[in-house]
């Protein structure tokens, strides 16, 4: 089979890891493959699992929209499809593969050109919303095949009675996980006391990660007690807010940035427990990592969450109960929630890829 699988941004973002965690282990097998990437992210124009790899370079702008709207106006196509058509013609694959839901565009594209086509929703109903219903509506009801990546994310497609629905849990690489330099020296390097308690919390900083709960879970722990979010700042006002609150309330919150490579894995290491703040989260692949470096995980119930953690894992707490959130975190930090380490890294070792490889196979055979 030949599948041409079609990303957002070619960037390290979650859905686009597991695609390339997915991809990495379909070299040498019967699934021949290629990947269009509608920007040109460090993650698949640097480091991409396969040769035929074709990334939309095109730098968007006013300059650019312009003339594509232009050119739309006169020949009924985008810059981008005219780019796309030739990477089908060259490649000629049996499925095209959406990797996310959000490109409905490019749905509207395969329907046009009648290519079967699967689409894999890492995604939860708010992001629903910033899309067209026709759009939206279309490409979910002509897939071949709609993937979901959690219980959540399944619950809420069956909402709409899609008869062309499966699951398959998102996962992680573990082989990639390793360490190089000690939570004693980060510690150290971030100026936080040998005996202070941190919890990390990483991911875009928005409100559906819930970045403006920060204060105020801060304020109902102890004060030894430090918050370190694990992702670039954000230019929206959420996080001025959050920002300027923490200043002027002389709160314990780190913003460590961007990390590639090993050192996101240090810092993740770093932290004592791992939060999810989240109002909405699939099954994010961060609360795998943070299991598998054997961190507590206490979050509110806003998707995956709920179902990845077990007993003696940590807590998930009613959303977005702010008072049950950090009573459950103090209760880990005060050793009244007991916690099995074991059991963690457990749990996340059944996410990993090569665990998970074969349930992807298992559907994708289906459709031959």
């Amino acid at each position: 089979m030949k599948i041409l699988f079609l990303t957002p941004t070619g960037a390290r973002t979650g859905s686009e890891m597991v695609l390339w965690y997915l991809m990495k282990q379909l070299v040498g097998t019967d699934v021949e493959m290629a990947v269009y990437t509608r920007q040109s992210g460090e993650l698949f124009s640097n480091q991409s699992p396969t040769p035929l790899t074709f990334v939309n370079k095109s730098k968007r702008g006013f300059l650019y929209n312009f003339f594509e709207g232009i050119y739309h106006k006169i020949f009924k196509r985008t810059f981008e499809e005219n780019y796309l058509r030739r990477v089908h013609a060259q490649f000629k694959p049996d499925y095209w593969y959406l990797n996310t839901i959000t490109m409905p565009e490019l749905a509207q594209l395969a329907i046009k050109l009648k290519v079967p086509y699967i689409v894999h929703a890492h995604e939860m109903v708010s992001i629903y919303d910033e899309y067209r219903a026709d759009s939206f509506a279309a490409m979910i009801h002509n897939a071949k095949m709609v993937i979901g990546c959690s219980g959540s994310v399944i619950e809420q497609l069956n909402q709409m009675a899609l008869s062309n629905i499966q699951l398959c849990h998102s996962f992680i690489d573990i082989q990639k996980i390793k360490l190089s330099t000690p939570s004693s020296v980060l510690r150290q390097q971030l100026d936080i006391p040998i005996d202070a308690y941190i919890w990390l919390m990483s991911g875009t900083m928005c409100m559906r990660k819930g970045i403006d709960f920060v204060p105020d879970v801060l304020h109902k722990l102890p004060q030894n007690t430090y918050l370190l979010w694990l992702g670039s700042e954000s230019d929206y006002g959420a996080y001025h807010y959050v920002k300027e609150r923490v200043k002027h309330e002389n709160l314990n919150f780190i913003v460590l940035g961007n990390k590639g490579g090993n050192d996101y894995y240090d810092y993740l290491n770093t932290a004592d427990g791992f939060v999810l703040l989240s109002r909405e989260d699939p099954f994010p692949l961060v609360m795998i990592e943070a299991a598998y470096l054997q961190k507590p995980i206490v979050g509110f119930e806003s998707g995956g969450v709920a179902e990845f953690v077990l007993q003696g894992m940590g807590k998930v707490v009613p959303a977005f109960d702010i008072q049950k959130l950090t009573t459950a975190m103090t209760d880990i930090m005060e050793g009244r929630l007991a916690i099995d380490k074991t059991i963690l890294r457990q749990r996340a070792e059944t996410f990993d890829v090569k665990n998970q490889i074969g349930k992807w196979q298992e559907l994708i055979g289906d459709l031959k």
